[in-house]
């Protein structure tokens, strides 16, 4: 037995309209149509649905009864479907995966859904995090999530494929515990080396795996400008290596833009200082065909504002530069 959707239709109308010459209005079928259909439906189940009585009256068998109640169900069950569907999955809403790394994701996920939010067309937003931005680009590119926010460099080989928008340069600042003071860090640095009993900190640094692209260049500057530290601990976030910082153990470089977003607890034993040395280029990115989509586009462009006017809302670092008298002194607090 088959019995299909258009024919529970057929039956429905039938006795909807209480003829088969009024349900040929509402299915839009002629009448020879109808009552063929009708014979196959009840040639296929082996039984009368309806009897014709006088004046071409339709009366519905027990079986008739059954399957007009049947077809009641399942067509209602379906409109109720298309329209939870349109409500909830049409073209005119979307369902949002951003992902973005630990570093980034305290400000970026909160700025990612509140812009979400404000645009009021996405369905769900689900958002994500990976080890490092390269890492990230490669769920966008597997089609895991459809946007992130990454550094630059980590899409450098794949700039064809994506459509970006530029959010804002990234300084990555050196956080020293802050039982350390500006004029033992200046004479440490001048001097080239740090007594192990009192300065034991600057003698460490913390090797944060996920750096990506700029972990060879965090090397190289503890090997230039701090030569007498060594890679002591080793961890795969910055928040953790704030962490060891905080608790006074060692020095390490992370972005200033998670500095925010670190516990109290955290921030306030640790000074974070401007290298001016690098940073690393922060951009908005997903494949180029969700780009032709307004919604995606507008996210876009939305998430750079309110990045840029976050970031012109965080106190900067010290510099590091003035506290080594390169530079007229100009200290402000991180925390």
């Amino acid at each position: 037995m088959q019995i299909t959707l258009k024919q529970l239709e057929i039956v429905h109308a039938i006795v909807t309209a209480g003829s088969i010459s009024g349900a040929k209005r509402v299915l839009q079928l002629s009448q020879p149509t109808i009552s063929q259909q009708l014979a196959k439906i009840e040639e296929e189940l082996g039984t009368q649905l309806v009897s014709r009585g006088r004046a071409g009256k339709l009366t519905l068998t027990p079986a008739g009864d059954f399957w007009y109640k049947t077809a009641g169900q399942v067509l209602g069950l379906l409109d109720s479907s298309k329209k939870q569907h349109k409500s909830r999955f049409d073209s005119k809403r979307f369902v949002l995966g951003f992902g973005t790394t630990p570093s980034f994701r305290g400000p970026f996920t909160e700025t990612v859904a509140q812009a979400a939010m404000e645009m009021d067309r996405f369905v769900r937003v689900d958002l994500n995090w990976a080890a490092t931005s390269c890492e990230v680009v490669e769920m966008i590119k597997s089609h895991k999530i459809n946007c992130g926010v990454v550094s630059l460099a980590s899409v450098e080989s794949s700039k064809a494929i994506f459509s970006l928008e530029p959010l804002c340069h990234n300084r990555i600042v050196w956080a020293v515990p802050r039982t350390i003071s500006e004029s033992v860090i200046s004479k440490v640095l001048s001097e080239g080396v740090a007594s192990s009993d009192r300065y034991g900190a600057l003698l460490r640094y913390v090797d944060v795996h996920a750096a990506d692209h700029w972990r060879e260049r965090s090397d190289g500057w503890y090997r230039t400008t701090v030569p007498f530290a060594a890679p002591q601990f080793g961890c795969t976030s910055h928040q953790d290596a704030m962490d060891i910082v905080a608790a006074g153990l060692a020095t390490s470089l992370c972005p200033f833009s998670m500095v925010p977003n670190l516990p109290v607890s955290v921030r306030e034993r640790v000074h974070f200082y401007d290298l001016r040395e690098f940073s690393e280029e922060l951009v908005f990115a997903m494949p180029k065909h969700l780009s032709s989509l307004k919604i995606f586009a507008s996210l876009g462009s939305r998430i750079g504002a309110l990045v840029k006017d976050s970031i012109a809302n965080i106190a900067p670092p010290r510099d590091l530069r003035s506290v080594l008298g390169v530079a007229p002194l100009s200290v402000v607090g991180a925390a």
